[in-house]
């Protein structure tokens, strides 16, 4: 039983480490994306760089806020399974 219990905790850790591996790589995309859109507000409507900073700004805070929510939840998660075992 302890082992099976030791498994699947590697497993959960595991799992959570990838995923916050996979939001660095998110929010280089997300950040790129954010700053090409409001490049090409900047272009059209020739307010350069404003909205290229502040799209690139509201997709890095996007991102960083979501990182932040899923880490509490896994957090939270990970200590009802601690209680519970």
């Amino acid at each position: 039983m302890k082992s099976l219990s030791r498994e699947r905790k590697d497993k959960t850790t595991l799992n959570s480490i990838v995923m916050i591996s996979a939001w660095g790589l998110i929010i280089v995309i997300s950040s790129f994306i954010f700053m090409y859109v409001g490049r090409w507000i900047d272009v059209n409507f020739n307010t350069e760089p404003a909205f290229m900073i502040g799209m690139l700004f509201l997709g890095i805070c996007l991102c960083v806020f979501r990182l932040y929510k899923e880490g509490v939840e896994k957090t939270q998660r990970i200590y009802r399974q601690d209680r519970t075992a």
